[in-house]
């Protein structure tokens, strides 16, 4: 079981208690017969707005041909073989190679983005940043900004 703590403002905690009274049932019981018919928001295709969207939404790829999907797929055994940015590497397989889509998660991008613009400039570094210069150019054919 997960815990979370849910805030209620004193007009929601009245709402509710309300409810709950009407129920004859406790506030708590209340609580966890309504979370259930809560649904997630779906996740929305952005642009340009980026830096403000929610993590899962998604960032609109450009179409890839057979031979870059190929030298997509080669790049991210490298990484995943070298085991840097290994995280990275399977994002970008599940959300682009595996389901054939043309949209990475604003987490993703976001993700790949660091990997182009490292703060350090270790061993890995210098081994994942041209790689990920190269992933970019392949999916959005430029090689896409640092958002912090």
């Amino acid at each position: 079981m997960k815990k979370f703590l849910l805030k209620l403002d004193d007009e929601q905690y009245r709402t509710v208690k309300w409810m709950a009274e009407r129920l004859e049932i406790s506030v708590s019981e209340c609580l966890r017969a309504i979370i259930p018919s809560i649904k997630p928001r779906a996740a929305k295709v952005v642009s340009g707005k980026i830096k403000t969207a929610q993590f899962d939404d998604m960032v609109p790829t450009r179409r890839l041909s057979e031979s870059q999907m190929q030298n997509l797929a080669s790049i991210l055994s490298q990484l995943t073989e070298k085991r840097w940015a290994v995280t990275l590497a399977k994002e970008i397989s599940q959300q682009i190679l595996h389901k054939a889509e043309n949209k990475l998660t604003v987490n993703t991008y976001k993700r790949l983005a660091k990997w182009i613009t490292p703060y350090r400039w270790t061993s890995r570094e210098r081994f994942v940043k041209p790689k990920a210069e190269i992933i970019s150019r392949i999916l959005f054919d430029r090689p896409i900004e640092r958002i912090d």
